[in-house]
């Protein structure tokens, strides 16, 4: 029988044999129950005497998956010697080289068991060695046997078509985890055997079906965990050679738990994992090659999940490490990982403060200089990354003076007039910090940052949508940031609050204040929201009671001009929100709430008389007393030099001309209610003012011109709610209907403005 199996052994190492050894009747469940220690034999007592007769092989639930004597309890005997189960092991290790031949072989159980089986060294005439073993000690035939299957379950990992197969044999992944530790000596380290054990396990955690089943089995985490620290080197500074077992072992075994930190349910448990997370840092802190970019990576995972994020930083040992690689390494993807693992841990407002005392700002305010202002020549992602950190930061008022102190705004105003994704970023970065300081300056940024806003409001309403957009995916931006940059906008200067106050901006916030309050709130999604995301409630209300009370400046002056449908929820949502007493929400948040109810109900509640102009109106421009009931409500603003559009209006006297004078004067070209990121309109711009009707509280976008600029033969429409012809397609807003009442209000403005 020996030499039989040695003669099939030797056919298969040419690999021209292979199609017709595969097609051979019965023989690869021969080699397999040569490799398992088969035939087996079974003694039965039969009238006063043992008699002999065949037996299945024993079962690996019925051992409780311990390797095993030839021996076994129940009196099975394994007849195959020791050399002929290796010569099978070699034989079917060969015919899984083949590429054709890896699914065909998986499907017979039986070559499975027996690898398995092999493995754990069952029913060999000696045990195989272990981690506790002397490493003086020779190798023996069960430690050769063992190799060979363990390679054969490597070569069969690498087809994704056999997870299935190889994750059903029982015990088969436990074993792969019990040869990876066992094979690898504290002392001597990894081995040929501990490489492969690894690197199988990395194939079976690359699929995303598989990452929680492989990292739930016994035994597989501690494997892993023991390979990486076993193969630390010893000095920080020596040499690596990358065809060393212990190199090879650490990596696999890396990017083994690398892949299983990807999966979602893995990464709060691998993070409590007792000694994970030290194994780890010991990785980092002793590797400088490919090993420590995997543990970097694990440490990317954790801080993708939003309930690790606090928790990473207060271990306090992972951040120090972190702005260590992102100082240090500039030849590895170890510094991209850690600046991603960085940002990802900025989007906690908790971590902010923190991560500023870590030191982190300034290696990756470095990259970003290093990186140039033009994002088309970034190589890599690493300064993308870097941007996003930026913005995240921005979030924090306590680390906002440092922020500036330090140069974000100089840093980031090239990229707020390029049409790139960065450009999104950035604007919401200095959007953040430009709440907080006042001058011409900080105006000619945030007029700057205008072009954005249609892709800012585009990213909230995407995020609430569950997709992404241009340049990004869903996820990558939380829901906190969006509704936090509208906030910022809506907490800016009139232009901007014109720029937001539209109906889209406003279903937005109000889903994400139902979402959170509303009979009961509804679960979050992974970028946040729901009942849980308090924070982003709280800045929702925020935004909502700005953009309100810019609509409706005074209770009862004017009403929302969205419809009453629209009235009712946001009722609804706000006096829901006062009703909340999480200890985050805060007495001002919930008063900006009450005001901002207030406010919706006395406009609701307003009657079909003569209304009084809103209190931004001055007594000057108020002609609602000559004019049948229309408030014409000419903002002291409506003849700043600026072009068309509701965006355009300075929030500051028309008196001031030197401040009107030295601020830019940019065309605008967007619809102020789209979300999308294309620009729509003419070519040309044209001036507007507004007229407000006090009996609907509707603010009418009206030209200077009655012309309008249009070409005699331009036969479009006038959109009196976007301030602009209607482009190719579209239809005026039906909500704005024009009346002569309007009209005469609308002659006499024109004639008053002339006289002046």
């Amino acid at each position: 029988r020996e030499y039989a199996v040695e003669t099939i052994r030797s056919l298969t190492a040419a690999e021209e044999n292979d199609r017709y050894l595969m097609t051979a009747p019965g023989l690869l469940e021969m080699l397999a129950l040569i490799a398992r220690g088969g035939p087996f034999l079974q003694h039965i007592p039969c009238e006063d005497k043992l008699s002999v007769v065949p037996a299945p092989p024993p079962t690996f639930e019925a051992s409780g998956g311990i390797p095993g004597s030839r021996v076994a309890i129940d009196n099975t005997i394994c007849v195959a010697s020791d050399k002929a189960r290796l010569h099978a092991c070699i034989a079917i290790m060969n015919l899984s080289c083949g590429k054709s031949n890896k699914v065909e072989i998986t499907g017979v159980p039986e070559i499975l068991e027996g690898m398995r089986d092999v493995m754990l060294g069952r029913h060999f005439t000696k045990a195989p060695k272990t981690s506790s073993s002397n490493p003086s000690v020779p190798k023996s035939v069960v430690d050769e046997a063992r190799l060979k299957a363990t390679t054969c379950i490597k070569n069969l990992s690498n087809a994704d078509a056999n997870d299935a197969a190889l994750l059903g044999t029982p015990g088969l992944v436990d074993t792969l985890g019990f040869v990876a530790e066992a094979t690898c000596h504290p002392e001597t380290g990894a081995t040929t055997c501990s490489t492969h054990a690894c690197l199988a396990l990395m194939n079976l955690s690359i699929s995303k079906a598989n990452k929680n089943r492989v990292f739930r089995t016994p035994g597989v985490m501690d494997a892993l965990m023991a390979v990486i620290t076993r193969t630390a080197n010893k000095k920080i500074d020596a040499d690596v050679n990358p065809k060393d077992p212990s190199f090879e072992a650490r990596v696999k075994a890396c990017s083994a738990l690398s892949n299983l930190a990807i999966g979602y349910d893995n990464k709060i448990p691998m993070f409590n994992y007792p000694g994970f997370v030290e194994s780890i840092l010991t990785v980092i802190r002793t590797d400088k090659a490919e090993a420590r970019t995997k543990a970097c990576s694990i440490l990317w995972s954790f801080a993708a999940e939003m309930k690790n994020q606090v928790p990473v930083v207060r271990r306090g040992d992972i951040l120090p490490a972190l702005v260590s690689v992102a100082k240090e390494d500039t030849k590895t993807e170890a510094r991209f990982k850690c600046v991603a693992a960085l940002t990802l841990l900025a989007e906690s407002p908790e971590n902010a403060v923190p991560l500023l005392q870590a030191g982190s700002l300034e290696p990756l305010m470095h990259v970003l200089q290093e990186a140039g202002p033009d994002p088309t020549q970034w190589r890599g992602q690493t300064a993308s990354w870097c941007v996003g950190f930026l913005m995240n930061m921005a979030q924090c008022d306590d680390v906002v003076p440092a922020l500036l102190q330090e140069g974000i705004v100089d840093l980031l105003a090239p990229l707020l007039s390029l049409d790139h994704y960065q450009s999104l970023k950035a604007a919401m970065a200095v959007t953040f910090v430009c709440q907080y300081e006042t001058g011409d300056k900080t105006y000619n940024l945030l007029r700057q940052t205008e072009n954005v806003i249609p892709k800012i409001v585009g990213l909230l309403h995407n995020t609430l949508s569950g997709r992404g957009g241009s340049g990004y995916k869903y996820g990558v931006f939380t829901l906190r940031s969006s509704v936090g940059c509208i906030a910022s906008l809506a907490a800016g200067p009139d232009f901007m609050k014109e720029r937001i106050a539209t109906d889209p901006v406003f279903e937005s916030l109000l889903r994400v204040v139902t979402d959170y309050c509303v009979d009961g709130g509804t679960p979050g999604a992974i970028v946040g929201g729901g009942r849980d995301d308090t924070r982003s409630a709280v800045l929702a209300v925020r935004a909502l009671s700005n953009l309100i009370g810019h609509l409706i400046p005074e209770p009862g002056c004017a009403a929302m001009p969205f419809g009453p449908l629209m009235d009712d929820q946001l009722i609804k949502a706000l006096r829901s929100f006062e009703l909340s007493t999480h200890p985050d929400i805060d007495n001002n948040t919930l008063n900006m709430a009450h005001s901002a109810r207030i406010r919706v109900e006395g406009g609701k509640n307003m009657g079909t008389g003569n209304g009084s102009a809103c209190s931004d109106s001055s007594p000057e421009d108020d002609m609602s007393n000559d004019i049948g009931g229309i408030g014409l409500s000419l903002a002291r603003r409506f003849l700043s030099p600026f072009p068309c559009g509701m965006d355009l209006h300075v929030p500051s006297d028309q008196g001031n001309n030197t401040d009107n004078n030295t601020r830019p004067q940019t065309p605008k070209e967007e619809d102020a209610m789209s979300i999308s990121d294309a620009s729509a309109g003419s070519n040309s711009s044209v001036r507007t003012f507004l007229l407000t009707d006090s009996r609907t509280g509707r603010r009418y976008v009206v030209p200077c011109d009655p012309f309008g600029g249009r070409q005699f033969n331009d036969n479009r429409a006038w959109c009196f709610r976007r301030g602009r012809w209607c482009n190719e397609g579209e239809e005026p807003d039906s909500n704005f209907q024009w009346s002569d009442e309007l009209q005469v209000a609308y002659t006499a403005a024109l004639n008053d403005s002339s006289q002046h």
